[in-house]
């Protein structure tokens, strides 16, 4: 996963379900002996200040959602329809 990538939500929070999104930065939450990013903030279109955005939740409503690398799957080719 990397900066730019087109994401999917697979995790289990109902509001991200089935949402696409663009990855805008990769961080390492949970530091382990390799520091290997584990995290992204990604742009979800109409979810700007709601759910992880929203106040409340030490965000600054900037658009930007924190997911795990495992409540996402990168896009392919072959998940488009032609």
């Amino acid at each position: 996963m990397k900066v730019g990538s087109l994401v999917k939500y697979v995790g289990s929070a109902a509001m991200y379900r089935d949402r696409v999104g663009v990855v805008t930065q990769t961080y390492a939450y949970l530091t382990g002996p390799h520091g290997r990013h584990d995290s992204a903030l990604v742009h979800f279109v109409g979810l700007e200040g709601k759910g992880r955005d929203a106040t409340g939740v030490g965000q600054v409503q900037d658009g930007l959602h924190p997911m795990g690398f495992c409540e996402l799957r990168v896009f392919t080719p072959e998940d488009t329809c032609l």
